[in-house]
């Protein structure tokens, strides 16, 4: 697959936060010679784009650094020095997903409202259509609907579904799907939990024990606790990410609804400045509406 093919659906969703940016900081090359004026204008659209002031000002400080040996800065060299400033913040060597393997577990978490039973099932569809056979738990007993919803999903995508009866311990759920997966010819088991506010002691409790039971029901630790966030909110899904990660063990994060928000930097900032990857980006409604993440792809995109 050509790699335009593959990240199309993720270069289209950028479409709002370049706009935005691209507007901002385009406005800034007015001039033939720019300065240190134009900079804090960078800075500023930068910010804007929800982009943390912190990390805003790293970038301006890098850029500095990239443009010191030009006599006479042009709108050119500006550009092209934010591009790759921006391009080494976030393209860290972080380990590829562990989705390689013959049997792999992944745990989904996030709080309420951000997507992540639908990022559930795009999953499934996204890894069955690259030959993986996969299964899902139903571990949000609590939430009205919430088994429904993935059923529905199951039967749209052809996955199979584990699910309990409403209010069963998620725990012993996980536990039924894990020993499901293990018998048949499974390749990969997708585990909901409930929406979690992070300040809520008793439901991270409850994502701990559903982490632990799959873990000894598997005979080792889930290959990856993927955290699901919401683009819309900006640096509010910076502050969940910065909290999830401090209780449990975050391998990587998922962006939804990126396709109807302005406020792609944050991606920026989960990379940067929480130190986490961004593995897939939610790009739309329908099933096929997810794609994985490519620093090169994002910062061509911003401009």
């Amino acid at each position: 697959m050509k790699i335009f093919e593959k990240f199309k659906n993720f270069a289209e969703s950028l479409k709002k936060t370049k706009e935005g940016l691209s507007e901002k900081i385009n406005s800034v090359f007015g001039s033939a010679k720019l300065g240190t004026i134009e900079l804090d204008k960078i800075e500023e659209a930068l910010i804007l784009s929800d982009i943390s002031y912190q990390t805003a000002s790293e970038i301006i400080e890098g850029v500095k650094k990239r443009i010191l040996k030009f006599k006479e800065l042009t709108p050119d060299i500006l550009k092209s020095a934010l591009k790759e400033e921006i391009y080494f913040k976030i393209a860290k060597d972080f380990p590829e997903i562990k989705a390689n393997g013959e049997k792999n577990i992944f745990i989904i978490v996030g709080v309420n409202g951000v997507g992540k039973t639908t990022t559930i099932g795009k999953l499934g569809k996204y890894y069955t259509d690259r030959g993986k056979k996969v299964i899902i738990a139903a571990c949000d007993t609590f939430r009205a609907a919430a088994k429904e919803q993935l059923e529905v999903w199951g039967e749209r995508t052809g996955l199979e579904v584990v699910s309990g009866k409403e209010n069963q311990d998620p725990a012993s759920v996980a536990h039924d799907a894990v020993q499901k997966f293990k018998e048949r010819d499974f390749n990969l088991l997708l585990i909901d939990t409930a929406g979690r506010l992070h300040n809520k002691k008793h439901l991270m409790e409850e994502l701990s024990k559903i982490k632990r039971v799959a873990s000894k029901s598997n005979g080792r630790e889930p290959d990856e606790v993927l955290l699901v966030i919401d683009a819309g909110l900006g640096q509010n899904s910076i502050v969940q990410a910065e909290q999830f990660k401090a209780l449990t063990d975050i391998t990587g994060v998922i962006i939804t609804k990126l396709d109807g928000s302005a406020k792609g930097g944050i991606i920026i900032d989960i990379i940067h400045k929480i130190n986490l990857p961004v593995r897939f980006i939610g790009t739309g409604e329908s099933s096929d509406k997810i794609s994985e993440f490519s620093p090169q792809i994002f910062v061509d995109n911003l401009f």
